[in-house]
């Protein structure tokens, strides 16, 4: 009998042993398959000029996030926001967003295609941080869109170059037919010593209504600096950035004229160094410029807005990576408005605050 038993153990234990050698499961049993992280950035602010309104206590961001690689050519992304930055959004009720929700299937080792709600295919190293992360956005990442659903193909031809061809549904999601195109370009350089983000963008707001983007960006990363400079263009026939159209809202919007034919320009640029492996300083400036190419009544042509904004801090990583920081940040804000803009009754107050905070991206599974 204890023969028995004994044999029965040894071909139950041959078998699985056999099973598991011979037959690989489709989907791996590990935590690559579904990874959730809660994306957190809360700060205290103290105004030093204008922002009377801001709260002093802030959830600036808070936003859960799932991705997962399903088999080495099948992977995905949802991420939802729970807590909006932007205050058109907040105003308008819309406490929860999503932001992205693709499929990525790798047809080859060069070849991959992305379905779903993804980012936008543009340039700069402003735009392709994680917004998390971000104190505060130069204009013209913080106004323009940049979630849109569509499909997007990206051909790798070396392990440091990617084409990116975007095609993607436009602001207005009733649209029936696509009508944004993205063309982007990244590569890197001396071993990842000199790094570049290019695109170009081409979209109806409307129909026969065409808005273009120009986006490009330059980061230098030797030892414990890291740079960026991004130069950024929009230009549009119906204001694509928004921003001169909240500026000057014509105050019967039957009778009047909104602002067209604008167009406009970002310089920014973010200096980081690392003093210590727990410890970073930065500073960070931008140079913004908003304008009308092509006078449309009472807007005559030329320039109506700059601003200029500046930062400034100190960041502490207590934890081995990168996930949880600690900030301490000066920010600040200054506008000059043009005779003609100031002939329409515009105005802008200059801002200025100081902020301690935290930002962490909690892994919860």
């Amino acid at each position: 009998m204890k023969r028995l038993l004994v044999l029965c153990l040894a071909a139950f234990w041959a078998g699985t042993t056999f099973t598991a050698s011979s037959q690989k499961p489709l989907i791996p049993n590990n935590t690559e398959v579904f990874k959730l992280y809660l994306e957190t950035h809360g700060s205290y602010n103290e105004a030093l000029s204008g922002e009377a309104e801001r709260d002093r206590f802030l959830l600036n961001d808070l936003k859960v996030e799932a991705t997962g690689t399903v088999t080495p050519w099948l992977s995905y992304a949802y991420r939802q926001v729970l807590c909006y930055r932007n205050e058109w959004v907040r105003a308008n009720g819309f406490g929860s967003y999503i932001e992205n929700a693709w499929v990525n299937v790798r047809l080859s080792d060069k070849f991959s295609v992305t379905a779903g709600k993804q980012d936008a295919a543009r340039g700069g190293f402003e735009y392709d941080e994680y917004t998390y992360k971000i104190y505060d956005y130069s204009d013209m990442n913080d106004w323009m869109d940049c979630y849109f659903t569509g499909v997007g193909i990206s051909y790798e031809p070396a392990e440091t170059q990617e084409l990116c061809l975007q095609v993607t549904n436009g602001n207005d999601n009733r649209s029936k037919s696509p009508s944004f195109y993205n063309l982007g370009w990244n590569s890197s350089y001396l071993d990842e010593l000199l790094s570049l983000r290019y695109s170009v963008t081409a979209g109806q707001q409307a129909k026969g209504n065409w808005m273009w983007m120009i986006w490009g960006g330059q980061q230098v990363e030797a030892g414990k600096f890291l740079g960026y400079f991004d130069v950024m263009y929009t230009r549009g026939k119906m204001d694509p950035l928004g921003l001169l159209a909240e500026q000057f809202e014509p105050e019967d919007e039957e009778s009047g004229s909104p602002i067209a034919n604008t167009s406009y320009l970002s310089l920014v640029t973010r200096l980081n160094y690392q003093i210590h492996p727990k410890w970073n300083l930065f500073v960070k400036g931008m140079y913004e410029t908003a304008s009308v190419y092509k006078t449309n009544n009472p807007y005559e042509s030329g320039k109506y807005r700059t601003s200029w904004g500046y930062q400034g801090g100190v960041e502490f990583y207590p934890l081995a990576d990168d996930n949880l920081h600690l900030f301490i940040t000066g920010t600040g804000r200054a506008y000059s408005l043009t005779e003609r803009a100031k002939a329409l009754d515009a105005s802008v107050e200059n801002t200025g605050r100081l902020s301690v905070g935290f930002v962490y991206k909690i892994p919860l599974f």
